[in-house]
C-alpha cells in the first residue's frame, strides 16, 4: 500500500497471497479472478459502488462548479431535448427520455420539473455492432463513463458499467446490446445534431 500526501492511496498486489476464500466470505465471489481476485474485490465491488475518497483540490473544484451549475443545467437540459426530438426522426433509432411527449414520463416531468428532462438520453441502434459504428463514428462526443460534463459523452453500457448484471437486470435497467448512453454537452445543438446525423449515416454503410 503507497500512501500519497493528498489523504488517497493506490493499491499494490502482487497476486502472490494465497486467499482462503472460505475464510473471506467477502472474497469468495471474486474467486473466479485467481490471483487478480483482491484486485477485482476492490476494482468491482469498492471503488465502483462505494468511490474512491475525493482530494481537498478536487472538493475545492466541486465547490466552485456549484455557483454555475444552474445554468449550465439550463443548456443541457434544452440540448438533450433538441437532440432527442431530432434523433426520433432516424428510421432504426429508438430514443428514450423522459421530456419527450410519448414518454411514459412525460407528465411528471411537465409537472415536478418544469418540462426540464435532464442532460442524459438513451438511443438504441438495434444491435450491439451498430452501437459501436455509431459511437466509433462521432466526432465531438467523449467515450466515457462521466455523466453531467460541459461536453457530450457516450458510454456503450452493455459492454462497460453494466457488464456484471444478469440478462434481467440489465433489461430491468433499459440496457440492451444496442443501447447507448449520452450524456448532453453544451455544445452548440446544431454541431451536435449534425455530427450525430453523419455518424447514423455511417452505420450501414
Amino acid at each position: 500500500m503507497i500512501l500519497a500526501p493528498t489523504s488517497w492511496c493506490i493499491p499494490v498486489d502482487s497476486g502472490k497471497f494465497k486467499w482462503d476464500f472460505a475464510r473471506y466470505k467477502g472474497l469468495e465471489e471474486y474467486k473466479r479472478f485467481g490471483k487478480f481476485a483482491y484486485i477485482a474485490k476492490l476494482r468491482n465491488g469498492i471503488w465502483r459502488n462505494v468511490g474512491c475518497c475525493v482530494a481537498p483540490a478536487t472538493s475545492f473544484l466541486n465547490s466552485l462548479g456549484l455557483e454555475t451549475l444552474g445554468l449550465r443545467m439550463d443548456r443541457l437540459c434544452s440540448n438533450a431535448l433538441q437532440l432527442a426530438e431530432f434523433l426520433q426522426g432516424f428510421e432504426g433509432i429508438t430514443v428514450n427520455y423522459p421530456a419527450l411527449k410519448q414518454s411514459p414520463y412525460y407528465d411528471l416531468v411537465q409537472s415536478q420539473f418544469g418540462g426540464k428532462g435532464g442532460g442524459i438520453l438513451t438511443i438504441d441502434a438495434g444491435s450491439k455492432e451498430k452501437a459501436f459504428k455509431l459511437i466509433n463514428n462521432l466526432k465531438f462526443a467523449t467515450i466515457a463513463t462521466n455523466i453531467g460534463d460541459l461536453r457530450t459523452l457516450v458510454i456503450h453500457p452493455d459492454s462497460t458499467i453494466f457488464t456484471h448484471g444478469s440478462k434481467e437486470q440489465k433489461e430491468n435497467a433499459g440496457v440492451f446490446e444496442g443501447t447507448i448512453r449520452v450524456s448532453v454537452g453544451i455544445e452548440d445543438i446544431e454541431d451536435l445534431k449534425e455530427d450525430f446525423e453523419q455518424a447514423i449515416q455511417k452505420i450501414d454503410s
